[in-house]
């Protein structure tokens, strides 16, 4: 009796569909769209959508670290053409920009992850475009929302925990509508960031399994980055929201590669140390929990390591 091939099977399988190109790779590709657009039709599966962009991601950045540029443009094209038929009916206007916003960026990752072999370059291209959406929704706008909604909201709010203030409440949500940019950038960036993480660590199983939790854990940004960060976040402070809370909003999306420096931080000494193993999915969830306070945390950790190196530190 065999049962059922082990989930790091499976995903391996399709690893290596997609790393095949052609056709297989087309329809694992358009099955991954179908899910998106899936996301952002189908009522309460919204809450979906960043895991559905991660994935569409992971597809692309894994088919362009592996094959190369021709077999790319060649499975992209085979993709658009099996989803022609969603195309036609209407999702074009749809479908169209929520590929767009995970093709571009999981290709261009992943292009340059493999020409130059550097996981912090590939972040720093994704970066670059999440301060390239930043830029863009500030000189387009984004729906404010009508007050009506902002106040029945608020309202919501209240009646689920009587003790809350409501014009704090409502404070916070004009602050959010501020930001809502950055906080769009982030968000799309923790989803590039995501699915080119998935990416790369299925392309690790299929060639070198281990070599992507290496690459993570030796994750360093330099002292050049840190000192930009720096710089960002001193404009932001004494600007604060002045000017549409762009300087915040910068100041959000550039402290996030620090942010996953941290976090390698902690996988690095977890295996270094001898910790228990379980630290980092511990750090994971209170992530999740507590994100302002440990999300700070994390970011002053990779501020200061680009300094004083603790990977190297002697242990004691």
């Amino acid at each position: 009796m065999t049962g059922a091939p082990a989930a790091g099977d499976r995903l391996a399988t399709l690893a290596t569909w997609l790393a095949s190109g052609g056709w297989s790779a087309a329809a694992l590709l358009a099955a991954l769209a179908v899910g998106l657009l899936a996301a952002l039709l189908l009522p309460g599966a919204v809450l979906l959508l960043p895991l559905a962009l991660v994935g569409n991601v992971a597809g692309v950045s894994l088919l362009a670290l592996e094959p190369g540029p021709r077999t790319v443009l060649r499975s992209l094209g085979l993709t658009v053409l099996l989803l022609t038929p969603l195309l036609v009916v209407g999702g074009a206007g749809l479908l169209g920009p929520a590929l767009l916003f995970a093709w571009l960026p999981g290709l261009r990752a992943g292009f340059a992850l493999r020409s130059a072999r550097s996981l912090p370059l590939a972040l720093f291209v994704l970066t670059t475009l999440a301060v390239a959406v930043v830029l863009v929704v500030d000189q387009t706008g984004l729906p404010a929302g009508e007050p009506e909604s902002r106040q029945a909201l608020v309202q919501t709010l209240v009646k689920l925990n009587p003790g809350l203030p409501a014009a704090e409440l409502d404070a916070a949500l004009g602050v959010m509508l501020q930001l809502a940019g950055g906080l769009l950038a982030v968000v799309l960036l923790g989803a590039w960031t995501g699915g080119l993480s998935l990416g790369r660590s299925l392309q690790a199983r299929l060639r070198r399994p281990g070599a992507f939790a290496q690459e993570f854990r030796a994750l360093r940004f330099g002292r050049t980055y840190s000192l930009l960060v720096l710089g960002a976040i001193v404009v932001a402070f004494v600007q604060r929201l002045a000017g549409g809370g762009l300087a915040v909003e910068l100041a959000l999306v550039l402290a996030v590669p620090l942010l996953l420096q941290g976090l390698a931080l902690v996988h690095a000494q977890t295996a270094r140390r001898g910790w228990w193993r379980r630290v980092p999915w511990v750090v994971y969830v209170l992530l999740v929990l507590a994100t302002p306070q440990l999300a700070s945390l994390l970011v002053l950790l990779g501020l200061v390591d680009n300094w004083l190196d603790f990977r190297n530190r002697p242990l004691r």
